[in-house]
């Protein structure tokens, strides 16, 4: 692959990153996954080859797993701030993965991400509840 360099690194493992959510740090986080993907289509022309390939919408989507605890408090300020609920406010994620030797630090921003839902629930015996909250997010910047 031309102009690409390919080496040995340390990867990134959980105890590297941190999450703020607005502004503020989030502690009780239990996973974050994130995706961009753009919409591709074949382009036919004559014969059978495909001649080309034509892009289209790009969409940044995902996920963040926390504890009911945190969610209850994103709720909260979500109502200091004028909406129902934190399906009701527009706000920015950014994930930080911390350097390391052979790894630069690299830092995510997910811009205007709104949550679409989230469940509570327990069962038996549970010690904890995690909430998973899916997202949308307007743009992801890598940095």
């Amino acid at each position: 692959m031309g102009g690409v360099t390919f080496f040995d690194s340390k990867e990134c493992e959980w105890a590297d990153i941190s999450v703020l959510i607005a502004g503020a740090s989030v502690t009780k986080l239990l996973g974050v996954k994130y995706k961009r993907t753009q919409a591709k289509t074949a382009l036919k022309g004559a014969g059978r080859k495909t001649i080309g390939i034509q892009s289209g919408n790009e969409d940044i989507t995902g996920s963040i797993i926390l504890y009911v605890g945190a969610v209850n408090d994103l709720n909260k300020a979500a109502v200091a701030a004028g909406g129902n609920s934190i399906l009701d406010v527009s706000t920015d994620i950014v994930i930080t993965y911390k350097p390391a030797p052979g790894r630069p630090l690299q830092t995510d921003t997910l811009i205007g991400v709104e949550f679409t839902e989230y469940e509570k629930g327990m069962d038996q015996g549970a010690d904890h509840m995690p909430v998973t909250m899916p997202f949308l997010a307007v743009n992801l910047i890598e940095a």
